[in-house]
C-alpha cells in the first residue's frame, strides 16, 4: 500500500472511489464503522451518517443512541429507521442473515436518494474481504470470491485497512465504540473463522489476511472481464424481452453455446436480476431449463424454454391489458395469407409460453386484429423484407440469407451473392455496407441469419445497429464468439431457420443442417 499515515492513505483511496460528496456512512456502533465516519472527517468531506436499528438485541436502542451522539460530535447530519427484522423474517419464511442485509441495503439506497449522495460508504475491512474468501471457498458459491470495493452507489474505502489498523487509530483518538456480543457466537460461521480458524492461520502464516486479501484482488480484476464475457451471452429475446414488467426472454443457443464456465455466469446474472441467491443448485435447475425442463425457482419465478427463449417470470403471472385490448377467447382466429389459423396455435408457433398463450392480450372479437407486441409489429414487417431477400438468394443458389438496412426511413435490401460474384466476402451485410458507405452510420440492419464474425466486425465499426433472425450456431458471432455486443435475436427466428434448412436439407441431404451450423428454433 502507498505510504503515508491512515487518515492520509484513507483520504486518497476515497477521493478516487468516490469524488463527489455527499457521502452517506453506514455506521452501526461497531469499531469500523465508527473508524470510518472518523476518518471521513479526517479527509475534510460532507457526509449523513445512517443507522439502522434491525431490532435483533435488546440493547440496540443504545447503539442507535450512541451513533447519533457520534454523528452530533462529528457534525454530520443523522437518518435512521427501525426494522423488526426478525420478526419480518419470520412473516416471511426467509433467511434471517439475507433479509437483514437486504432491508439495510434498501434503507441506505433510500437514505442516498434523498440526500443526493455520491456515493454510500460500507466499513467492510480487509479482515472482512479474507472472512468472506474463506467462506466462499468453503460454501462453494458461485458468486465472485470476496467483497467487491465498488458496486453501483456502495463503496468500500476500508477494504485495504485491517481491523487491528482501526482500532489503533480509535485508541489513539481516544475514541470508543460498541461491541455486539453475537459477534462472539461462535455458532456463527464467521465468528468462527475469526475467532478459532484466523488465529490458528496467522501463527503458521503470518499475513494470512493481506495475502487472502491481494488474491481477491487479483481475481476481482480477472473476475470483471469474465463477468463482461458472460453478459454477452445474455441475449435479449426482442419480441419479448422487458415487453411486460416480470417477464424476462433471452435467447437460448447462445447460452447453450458459451463455454460452460461462462454460461453459468450468465445464468447466475439471470438469478441475481430475479434477487435470488445465485446458489450452484439454481444455477444448475437453470441450465436444466435450457434443455427444455421447465423449474420453478424461489420466489415462483418460473424458468421455461420455447422456441428457442428462455422465459423467466413469475408463477401466477398476468400480462397486463393496454388500452383495447383483452385475453384470449374459444374461437379466436387470425387471417393469414394462407386462410385461417386459431390464435393459440399462432401464440405457439410465435414462441409463446403455454402458461401464457390463454393471457395474452390481443385485439378484435373474433377475428383478432393485433397480438399485442407481436403482430403486426415494424421489425417483423422489416424481417419479413429480409425474408424475400432470402429468397431471392436461394433461386440463384446462393445460401438463402438476406438483409435490409433501414437508415432515415428508407429500406436498403440486399441478398448473398458469394457464389454470382465468386467473392466469399460477399454476404448480404457486406454488400449493403459496400453500397452504402459512411452513410450506413446510425441504421438498423435486419437479417435474417446471425452475422459471422467478418461481417460483425464491419457492422461494429460502421455503427449501425443489429436484428437477425436465426442464430447461426457454427460461425455466428455473438453464439460462438460473444462478439456483438447489442445484438439483438428472435425476430421470424422459426422461418428465417427454417429456410436455411430446407435449402441444405434439398443440397446435400438431412445431416447438412447440422453440419452448417444450423437449427430450426
Amino acid at each position: 500500500m502507498e505510504g503515508g499515515s491512515l487518515p492520509e492513505r484513507f483520504a486518497a483511496r476515497l477521493q478516487r472511489l468516490a469524488p463527489k460528496d455527499p457521502l452517506v456512512l453506514a455506521v452501526s456502533g461497531g469499531g469500523d464503522s465508527v473508524a470510518l465516519a472518523h476518518l471521513v472527517k479526517a479527509a475534510g468531506r460532507k457526509g449523513v451518517v445512517a443507522h439502522l436499528d434491525h431490532a435483533l438485541r435488546p440493547d440496540s436502542e443504545e447503539d442507535r443512541r450512541f451513533v447519533e451522539a457520534l454523528a452530533g460530535r462529528l457534525g454530520f447530519p443523522f437518518l435512521w429507521e427501525r426494522v423488526e427484522v426478525g420478526r419480518l423474517a419470520e412473516a416471511r419464511g426467509e433467511n434471517l442473515e439475507a433479509l437483514a442485509r437486504k432491508v439495510r441495503y434498501a434503507f441506505l439506497h433510500r437514505v442516498a436518494k434523498e440526500v443526493g449522495a455520491g456515493a454510500i460508504l460500507t466499513a467492510h475491512t480487509l479482515d472482512d474481504q479474507a472472512e468472506t474468501l474463506l467462506l466462499k471457498l468453503l460454501q462453494g458459491t458461485a458468486r465472485g470470491l470476496g467483497i467487491r470495493e465498488k458496486e453501483g452507489l456502495v463503496v468500500r474505502p476500508l477494504l485495504p485497512f485491517s481491523r487491528l489498523e482501526l482500532r489503533a487509530y480509535l485508541e489513539a483518538l481516544g475514541e470508543a465504540w460498541r461491541e455486539d456480543p453475537t459477534n462472539r457466537d461462535l455458532a456463527l460461521d464467521r465468528n468462527y473463522l475469526r475467532h478459532r480458524v484466523f488465529p490458528l492461520l496467522e501463527a503458521r502464516f503470518p499475513g494470512a489476511k493481506a495475502a487472502l486479501a491481494r488474491f481477491v484482488g487479483v481475481r476481482e480484476e480477472e473476475d470483471a472481464l469474465l463477468e463482461e464475457e458472460a453478459k454477452r451471452r445474455l441475449v435479449p429475446d426482442a419480441r419479448f424481452h422487458g415487453l411486460f414488467k416480470g417477464l424476462l426472454a433471452y435467447r437460448i443457443p447462445p447460452l447453450r453455446l458459451a463455454p460452460p464456465a461462462l454460461r453459468r455466469r450468465a445464468l447466475r446474472q439471470i438469478l441475481e436480476a430475479l434477487d435470488l441467491r445465485p446458489e450452484a443448485r439454481l444455477i444448475a435447475d437453470l441450465e436444466g431449463a435450457l434443455g427444455g425442463k421447465a423449474t420453478t425457482l424461489p420466489g415462483g419465478f418460473r424458468a421455461r424454454a420455447k422456441g428457442g427463449t428462455l422465459f423467466l417470470f413469475p408463477e401466477g403471472f398476468l400480462p397486463p391489458l393496454p388500452p383495447g385490448f383483452r385475453r384470449p377467447r374459444p374461437g379466436d382466429y387470425l387471417e393469414r395469407p394462407y386462410g385461417r389459423k386459431r390464435l393459440l396455435d399462432y401464440l405457439a408457433e410465435e414462441g409463446v409460453p403455454k402458461e401464457l398463450k390463454s393471457l395474452w392480450p390481443v385485439r378484435g372479437e373474433g377475428r383478432v386484429e393485433a397480438v399485442y407486441g407481436l403482430y403486426p409489429r415494424e421489425e417483423v414487417r422489416l424481417m419479413d423484407l429480409a425474408l424475400e431477400e432470402a429468397e431471392k438468394a436461394r433461386a440463384e443458389g446462393e445460401v438463402p440469407v438476406g438483409a435490409v438496412l433501414l437508415l432515415g426511413g428508407e429500406v436498403h435490401r440486399a441478398h448473398n451473392r458469394v457464389e454470382a460474384l465468386k467473392d466469399p466476402t460477399a454476404h448480404a451485410e457486406m454488400l449493403l455496407l459496400r453500397t452504402l458507405g459512411k452513410e450506413a452510420r446510425g441504421g438498423r440492419l435486419y437479417v435474417t441469419l446471425e452475422p459471422c464474425l467478418m461481417c460483425a466486425h464491419a457492422l461494429k465499426e460502421a455503427g449501425v445497429e443489429v436484428v437477425y433472425g436465426a442464430e447461426n450456431l457454427k460461425e455466428g458471432a455473438l453464439t460462438r464468439f460473444g462478439v456483438g455486443e447489442g445484438f439483438r435475436g428472435g425476430v421470424r427466428a422459426r422461418a428465417c431457420a427454417k429456410l436455411l434448412e430446407d435449402f441444405f436439407r434439398a443440397r446435400r441431404g438431412a445431416g447438412a443442417v447440422e453440419r452448417a451450423g444450423l437449427e430450426n428454433r
